[in-house]
């Protein structure tokens, strides 16, 4: 799925915001451009940069990942608030640009997402996630692994049933759901039985 050199997987496997503009800056400088470099120094401001406080570097995908999750469980009475906000989500992430440069795009936002999604997955390595009983009991590992497996479910299928923005959330489901495969062999099993679960596999 949309290779890339060494050196970009450099970039998009660090987590660290500082490091990813420092490698950034050093890689549009002396690697070939493949017309996307432009974009994605677009797709970097738009989730790193905060405007409030300039300097200051966030990461408004990780938010996305939470508030995808959140929609996700919105009933179908405020499946318009849903579906509204999703897409404003999706424009703030720069999706229309990758369209505009073909491939090329198309990888950069792929990966820019699946770093997104990675430092999600990572966040939800320690006992302070999915904590029990009102946060006083901390989670176990299997009870980590199968939170995080619905978290994914919520981020991906989920919010894509409650909204049926199949077409424009097809890039960030596919991205989540690689980076989430990626994570050990029976990622893939987990999801699909959750999937079956939840709706059938349909």
């Amino acid at each position: 799925m949309w290779e890339m050199s060494a050196s970009w997987m450099e970039y998009y496997r660090e987590p660290e915001p500082q490091r990813r503009r420092e490698l950034l800056d050093t890689l549009c400088a002396s690697e070939p451009d493949d017309g996307a470099n432009g974009y994605r120094r677009q797709l970097f401001e738009a989730r790193h940069a905060d405007p409030g406080q300039p300097g200051m570097l966030v990461d408004r995908f990780l938010y996305c990942c939470m508030s995808f999750i959140q929609y996700s469980r919105n009933s179908r009475i405020f499946r318009g608030y849903a579906v509204r906000q999703v897409k404003r989500a999706l424009k703030a992430m720069q999706f229309d640009g990758a369209k505009a440069l073909g491939e090329a795009g198309e990888a950069a936002l792929y990966w820019e997402l699946r770093n997104a999604a990675a430092r999600y997955f990572s966040c939800c390595e320690g006992p302070g996630y999915h904590r029990q009983l009102f946060g006083l009991i901390p989670s176990s590992e299997a009870g980590r692994r199968d939170r995080l497996c619905r978290d994914v479910w919520q981020m991906t299928r989920g919010v894509t049933r409650t909204t049926g923005l199949d077409e424009a959330l097809a890039p960030w489901n596919r991205a989540v759901l690689d980076a989430y495969f990626a994570l050990d062999g029976e990622a893939r099993q987990r999801f699909e039985a959750l999937d079956e679960k939840m709706c059938g596999g349909k």
